[in-house]
């Protein structure tokens, strides 16, 4: 499944905050910069994709 995530700006006086988001419905926390933003959806995908492990 291909995600489709963007990261919106919201204006707040005297800052830009950056919002995470993505089409499958997820969003992310907002935060000061955009590459806190772009590592929040790096984490949040690569965890869901992660294959478990054959001998635990």
């Amino acid at each position: 499944m291909r995600h489709i995530t963007r990261v919106e700006q919201v204006p707040v006086p005297g800052w830009v905050y950056h919002w995470p988001r993505c089409e499958c419905g997820w969003t992310g926390d907002i935060v000061r910069t955009p590459v806190l933003a772009e590592l929040q959806i790096t984490e949040h995908h690569d965890d869901q994709f992660e294959q478990p492990s054959l001998f635990d």
